[in-house]
């Protein structure tokens, strides 16, 4: 059927014009007025289907279906009295609610057109009305679907209106929610949360009494009770309360007696048990999916909860979940904590649906078992340097003023090559004036001789011989006034070059040199591994500058400890077993010295184990 213009008058389209005798007006007063006066969602559905089957004259039957539970539709409304079997219209709405559009379609005999017209709100359908209307013109028809487009407005108010009261609700409940996280959020420690939480809740929400329990291994443990600073825990109302309590805990549902829903509110025999005259609901709090408490609220005034209420207590129990989780966390034990993960481990073993868990403890443990039976090589790690294996100090070999210096440290020099030259010119005036002494001296003792005077003799030949002694102590500090190597190496400390000119005194170093082909490497052992090094132990030694070459050693001398970065060390001496090697003293790297073998577990823990029995001996009396 096709559109068409609107019917010139309400009669020709197939509507009621609402005038007419005494009786028909009374009775269109009687169903505005019942539609005006709806208190309910099903009188209102009612008088407002009426008032449409008024409007649209020679309606046989009608039927409205309206969505419930999300995505389920059941008639709110039949006409003309409930028990109208209306069945034979379900086809065509089910088509309507497919097609979401108003439909004409066929009818049953006798009643030749069902018209069909969606009741839609903000793109959703939420239901239907159908009508079993008696065979006329299309125009009239298109009248009807009008007058149904019209009338639906009506059904869109009432939706809008729910739709309204609930946002309201779930704000208020969100509101009360968030309240009573915030006075649990203000303690930190358990208990005392409990307790704050308890008696806010029981005054917020009128309970004469409001309980919390807590998991403890699948069973719920009695924490706090409002308005109650202590409780038998063996008593038999606190029994009876902890079995309320398991009851909401193991079906992970709220559970209220005397019973709302009979399907919603699932099993409450422990509740009915504890419950004698009052009125109890048990919700359960959750975290991460988990219960880990369990509120239980309680009236004796004779008012049981409502759905509503129940509600707004589960909104309180999402946020408080995981805030409890927390304080149970943090009151409880490293050894309590071990023993649910270990749990929680075992659980995810046994699951066939983890293979990769399995695989992965199995590795772990075989890995463990390794660590504590199989041996490995133990070696002690030490800081090394590189030493030379002969040093060769330079020194002042008379007091004097220095005149060159045209080495200094790190020169590689040669045997005899000069390294610094003291001022000789004092020396050559002092050895001038021994010359002219032993000469006077020499003279007069000719003389004497000559004379015969034994006794001037004898005195001008020791003068004499004192002269030559001075004069030969004056040669032999002119042939050492050039300080020389002693042998071919390297400059291994000095440099004089900023100070020519100075005075030096007898004895001062001024070099120190070292061979390039005889080094000795110096580990320094700390003091708690030095019992393990003995001498002739091998080890293995990188250093800094070579770290791509490991070179071998062996240990050959243990010294004496000294202090060194606020800790005591040894300083053990080793040998290389190479000395082809670009080597310079002073090189530094870090050591190992082989021990022995013992297990891995033995070797990654053996420090903390002596630093704990060290510890026990300095504390215990």
């Amino acid at each position: 059927m096709s559109s068409s213009s609107y019917s010139s008058s309400p009669q020709q389209a197939g509507l009621s014009s609402g005038v007419g005798g005494p009786s028909g007006r009374a009775h269109d007063d009687a169903l505005w007025g019942a539609f005006a006066s709806a208190q309910t969602a099903a009188e209102f559905c009612r008088s407002w289907l009426s008032l449409q089957c008024v409007q649209v004259v020679d309606v046989h039957s009608a039927m409205l279906l309206l969505e419930q539970d999300s995505g389920t539709f059941v008639p709110a409304a039949v006409w003309p009295s409930a028990q109208t079997d209306v069945t034979y219209l379900a086809p065509a709405a089910q088509q309507c609610l497919s097609e979401r559009r108003g439909m004409l379609l066929p009818g049953q005999p006798g009643a030749p057109v069902i018209v069909a017209y969606p009741v839609e709100l903000d793109g959703r359908v939420h239901g239907a009305v159908v009508l079993d209307v008696a065979e006329r013109s299309e125009e009239a028809l298109q009248a009807v679907l009008r007058q149904l487009h019209w009338g639906i407005g009506w059904i869109e108010t009432l939706f809008l209106r729910r739709q309204g009261l609930d946002d309201a609700q779930t704000l208020e409940r969100a509101r009360a929610a968030l309240d009573i996280q915030a006075v649990a959020a203000e303690h930190a420690r358990l208990e005392p949360l409990a307790m704050a939480l308890v008696n806010d809740l029981a005054s917020r929400f009128g309970c004469d009494r409001v309980s919390l329990g807590i998991d403890r291994q699948g069973r719920a443990r009695l924490l706090a009770i409002s308005h109650s600073a202590f409780f038998e825990k063996k008593s038999q109302f606190v029994t009876a309360l902890e079995n309320a309590m398991d009851e909401a805990l193991d079906q992970r549902r709220s559970v209220a007696f005397p019973i709302i829903d009979e399907e919603a509110n699932g099993i409450a025999i422990a509740h009915r048990d504890f419950a004698a005259a009052r009125a109890v609901c048990s919700v359960v709090l959750s975290s991460r999916g988990v219960g880990v408490g369990v509120l239980t609220f309680e009236r004796d005034d004779g008012r049981s909860f409502d759905a509503e209420e129940v509600r707004t207590f589960e909104a309180v129990s999402t946020l408080l979940g995981p805030v409890l989780d927390d304080r149970i966390e943090r009151h409880r034990w490293f050894a309590g904590r071990l023993v649910d993960q270990l749990r929680a481990w075992w659980a995810h073993f046994k699951d066939s649906r983890r293979p990769a868990f399995r695989v992965g403890v199995v590795l772990a443990l075989l890995l463990v078992l390794g660590v504590f039976s199989l041996d490995g090589e133990y070696r002690v790690s030490a800081r090394a340097v590189v030493e030379g294996e002969v040093q060769r100090a330079a020194v002042a070999p008379f007091d004097g003023f220095l005149r060159e210096a045209p080495v200094r440290a790190g020169f590689v020099v040669k045997q005899g090559q000069v390294l610094a030259t003291l001022d000789d010119r004092d020396l050559l005036v002092e050895r001038q004036r021994w010359l002219s002494e032993r000469e006077q001296h020499q003279g007069r003792y000719r003389d004497a001789l000559a004379k015969h005077e034994r006794a001037n003799a004898n005195v001008s030949l020791a003068q004499m011989q004192e002269a030559e002694s001075q004069l030969a102590l004056v040669d032999e500090k002119l042939a050492r006034a050039s300080i020389v190597a002693p042998f071919d190496g390297v400059v291994v400390s000095g440099d004089l070059s900023q100070l020519l000119g100075s005075p030096v005194e007898q004895g001062k170093l001024l070099f120190e040199l070292a061979p390039l082909d005889a080094y000795r490497v110096i580990l320094k052992v700390d003091d708690r591994d030095i019992g393990d090094v003995r001498v002739g132990q091998s080890g293995s030694l990188v250093l800094t500058g070579l770290t791509g070459e490991v070179l071998d050693f062996e240990v050959r001398n243990l010294s004496m400890a000294e202090p060194e970065d606020g800790r005591n060390v040894f300083r053990v001496e080793a040998q290389l077993a190479r000395s082809d090697l670009k080597l310079r003293p002073g090189m530094e790297g870090v050591g190992k010295i082989k021990v022995g073998e013992q297990t891995y577990a033995w070797i990654w823990t053996h420090r903390l184990t002596d630093w704990l029995r060290m510890q026990a001996w300095t504390w215990l009396p």
